[in-house]
């Protein structure tokens, strides 16, 4: 648990918050103590307002921030998206004007929260009213966790709810969530209500319950097809169209994932970690580190082959060439028949 929690819990309120990051449930649990901890369920159609700044500017509010609470102590005041602290260009017509934040910052009033949430990895350090939002502000980080911290977060959610989870469930479930730590609570949240009465969570469970992201069924489509379980792949491939999953979309993660393994490997042989590679490439260090081990089972020339099929077939797909249906397989069939020239077979 962040350790800010317990101190809200314990109405330790303070006058101003900063979340930064895009882990949403992070983000919706730290939102849900504040308007339990801040205001009582009376105090909350008057004294809560939530502002999204792509349509509100920060001076407005600002203003609600600075009224006086109505038939309560406190006001609690939400503001979200804040892109005048970070490096994106603003897309909305709003204008901001920062400097009513500086002067709020330096003489907060005491009957008023504010909280900021940034949906961004990260803030424009080189600002001064970042820098003096960080300062003044009870900065609490909604980062995606990697793998040590997913289990803690687990963990603890099970030892609250008085549950059981076997070591290997949870880390089954982190793999089926791709370590999204969102997904992985509200797919717990299932696990739990179907082990009401045992209190325990073994790894079928998690088999049986937990549902397969797109993206964790193409990684599987390409374990079996580096397996060369081609009937495996195709497999996978009908499920996802009986879930009626457009066929182009599929292509499009098929080539999203190839083009991973490619940036991968290239990276690896520049003497790059998985670690430091997820870094670079703006990926979850979890699927960097899975995605490493099926680059390493390609080579260079059966990437190469694969990309440009890939390309070939989003210019058919796009143009309506051929049946739509059909490309995926025709795809895995070529690059299976490819691989074994390069490996003398055929």
């Amino acid at each position: 648990m962040i350790e800010e929690w317990k101190r809200i819990e314990q109405k330790k309120i303070a006058s101003v918050y900063l979340i930064i990051g895009v882990e949403d449930y992070i983000i919706n649990e730290t939102k849900k103590r504040l308007l339990e901890n801040v205001l009582s369920e009376d105090e909350l159609e008057f004294n809560y307002v939530n502002f999204d700044l792509d349509e509100t500017p920060i001076q407005l509010a600002l203003e609600e921030v600075e009224t006086l609470p109505f038939f309560g102590d406190k006001r609690l005041v939400l503001a979200s998206n804040p892109s005048f602290l970070t490096t994106e260009k603003n897309k909305s017509k709003v204008e901001h004007q920062p400097e009513k934040l500086e002067a709020y910052l330096n003489n907060p009033v005491d009957y008023s929260v504010l909280c900021l949430v940034a949906h961004v990895e990260k803030l424009d350090e080189r600002k001064k009213l970042t820098k003096l939002l960080k300062k003044t502000a009870t900065v609490i980080e909604a980062k995606r966790p990697n793998e040590k911290e997913f289990i803690a977060w687990i963990q603890n959610k099970i030892k609250e709810n008085q549950f059981e989870m076997q070591q290997e469930a949870i880390l089954h479930l982190f793999e089926l969530t791709s370590g999204n730590l969102t997904t992985a609570m509200n797919e717990l949240d299932k696990l739990m209500l179907y082990k009401f009465e045992e209190k325990k969570v073994v790894l079928q469970d998690v088999e049986n319950i937990v549902v397969r992201s797109l993206e964790q069924n193409i990684f599987l489509l390409l374990d079996k097809l580096i397996a060369q379980d081609i009937a495996g792949a195709l497999r996978i491939y009908y499920d996802l169209l009986k879930q009626k999953e457009e066929p182009i979309k599929i292509m499009a993660l098929v080539g999203s994932q190839f083009r991973l393994l490619n940036q991968l490997k290239i990276l690896e042989k520049e003497g790059y970690s998985s670690q430091q590679a997820a870094g670079m490439l703006k990926v979850h260090p979890f699927r960097a580190k899975l995605a490493a081990k099926q680059a390493r089972s390609f080579t260079q020339e059966e990437l190469n082959f694969a990309l440009l099929r890939v390309s070939e077939i989003d210019l058919e797909l796009k143009t309506g060439f051929g049946n739509r249906e059909q490309k995926l397989e025709w795809f895995l069939f070529e690059l299976e028949d490819y691989r074994k020239k390069q490996k003398g077979l055929i």
